[in-house]
């Protein structure tokens, strides 16, 4: 079987046609460079040298392995020399996305700090995006890492998650809905037209579905499901009265002032998200200092 060292050996003795300088530069003896350009002409099948007391020179096979085996040789440089790069750029750097309307800028910037203290010179891009284009940038690996709610969990083999923390759940009411003038809170709302959000890559039905069982979790008998496209506009149904709209303390728009929030007694999980092929290992690392810094704080 052919290796690195029998190529180098015939490379050497192809160009100085001397045992003695080929056996110098290889740091060998003159047996063992013989030995394996012998193993060598075994391996392939013909003689590559012509060899007498006067002198060593490269029979016809000789110079056609010769002219094969120097490409190959610049070839594997010019390789070895471009992943190089590649991977030291690779392992400094990665691109990581979370929902536009999180608040969880202060956790992140805790996980970059850690990060950035095992090492240095680290560049990373941040991104906030409306829900749909984040699981599309993060299927056209766009991003390396997803920050979003279980519920929008991307689909697909080879993804894998970690938990990052818990939030409350709440209902938002407008506050230009029929008020909850009895003082009953959530009961006051359970037949009111419930909103969900749809996600990428699920069909209507998918989503229906998926509205159904959290009404029923909720003990909710809406008079209407109404199906927002996106989970902005699902907020913004809501602000128009149109319905009533689970969500999570995390988002700021659940605490603007034209909405009523009343807490629902659940909780919410929001996991990162990354390609289980994705060679970066800057990724996982980060996703764990999330984890570890999101699971102190709770």
């Amino acid at each position: 079987m052919l290796n690195e060292t029998m190529i180098r050996c015939f490379l050497s003795l192809a160009e100085t046609l001397s045992f003695t300088e080929t056996a110098r530069q290889m740091y060998m003896t003159q047996q063992s460079v013989s030995k394996y350009i012998m193993k060598l002409e075994e391996d392939l099948g013909f003689k590559l040298f012509l060899r007498t007391h006067h002198y060593v020179t490269l029979t016809r096979a000789g110079e056609a392995y010769y002219a094969f085996f120097s490409e190959a040789s610049e070839r594997f440089g010019a390789v070895t020399e471009e992943m190089s790069q590649y991977y030291d750029r690779l392992y400094n750097s990665f691109r990581f996305g979370y929902l536009e309307m999180l608040e969880i800028s202060s956790g992140i910037g805790d996980a970059l700090k850690r990060l950035k203290e095992s090492h240095e010179g680290i560049h990373f891009v941040g991104e906030k995006h409306p829900q749909f284009e984040l699981i599309e940038r993060f299927f056209s690996r766009d991003l390396d890492l997803i920050i979003t709610y279980a519920e929008f969990a991307p689909k697909g083999a080879g993804i894998k998650k970690l938990k990052v923390l818990e939030s409350p759940l709440v209902l938002l009411v407008s506050k230009d809905y029929p008020k909850d003038i009895e003082g009953e809170g959530i009961p006051a709302y359970k037949n009111e037209p419930f909103i969900k959000a749809a996600t990428s890559h699920e069909s209507l039905t998918e989503s229906r579905a998926r509205a159904r069982r959290q009404c029923r979790q909720l003990g909710f008998t809406p008079s209407e499901i109404i199906i927002a496209p996106n989970i902005e506009s699902a907020y913004m149904a809501t602000e128009l009265g149109q319905g009533v709209f689970v969500s999570t303390m995390l988002s700021r728009i659940s605490m603007r002032s034209d909405l009523t929030c009343y807490p629902i007694g659940q909780m919410e999980e929001l996991q990162c998200f990354w390609h289980e092929d994705q060679e970066n290992p800057l990724v996982a690392e980060f996703a764990s200092y999330l984890e570890q810094i999101y699971g102190s704080r709770e």
